[in-house]
């Protein structure tokens, strides 16, 4: 057997996650054999965002008049710890964490009010969309600071999707990994741990590559 290796960076492309590459010239193989393709190494960042506009959990919002009137802290997208959410909240409102249960608790000084009507942000926190918040209140769920991401998915339009099944679905999914715990902005690798498993090709002739990282809901995932 044969192997080609094709490197494929996303360095010159502003979008991290989902960019197209053009060969030129193109590779045309064989079209009467068949040939596979197979992730054998990736590095990426952990840094996508557990804030962001696009999410919609980019919006804290409060009252410090007994629900008189509101308002909204906007926070600037990004991978967020709950210190580094405190930070940017008022000092009348705490957040914290609770490690043996991973609840969240926030505490607000007299007066004020925390409502999630508006925003997603209440799941990071493990509260629910309806609940409105006075004097110290600790989360019915658990928090889930990574915005549910629990497996990061390589795709690339080169698999055959009769051959990559996610979920009872069709897909384009090369490689699946869960997420390490790490601080963010760390580099980490990606080993093909099946050794090198190789799936179908939808193609002979190919002029460019696509490829994309999701999470397990299908989400594209948004480094920085």
């Amino acid at each position: 057997m044969t192997n080609r290796s094709i490197i494929i960076s996303s360095e010159n492309y502003e979008n991290k996650t989902d960019f197209t590459t053009q060969f030129s010239p193109g590779i045309h193989l064989d079209p009467y054999k068949r040939y596979g393709v197979s992730l054998i190494k990736a590095d990426m960042y952990y840094s996508w965002t557990n804030i962001s506009a696009l999410q919609g959990t980019n919006i804290f919002e409060y009252s410090d008049n007994n629900g008189t009137t509101w308002k909204q802290i906007v926070f600037t997208d990004g991978l967020y710890t709950i210190n580094e959410i405190n930070n940017v909240l008022p000092d009348q409102i705490d957040v914290s964490g609770i490690n043996s249960t991973q609840r969240i608790v926030i505490s607000l000084a007299t007066g004020y009010q925390v409502r999630f009507t508006n925003t997603e942000i209440y799941n990071l926190f493990g509260f629910n969309k309806t609940d409105l918040l006075t004097g110290k209140t600790t989360s019915p769920r658990k928090a889930d600071l990574t915005n549910g991401i629990t497996s990061v998915l390589v795709h690339c339009s080169l698999v055959d999707t009769s051959a990559s099944i996610r979920n009872g679905t069709f897909s384009n999914v090369l490689y699946s990994v869960s997420p390490p715990i790490l601080p963010p902005g760390s580099l980490y690798n990606v080993v093909d741990s099946n050794g090198s498993y190789f799936l179908p090709m939808n193609t002979t002739d190919i002029d460019t590559v696509r490829m994309w990282i999701t999470d397990q809901r299908g989400r594209i995932i948004n480094n920085q």
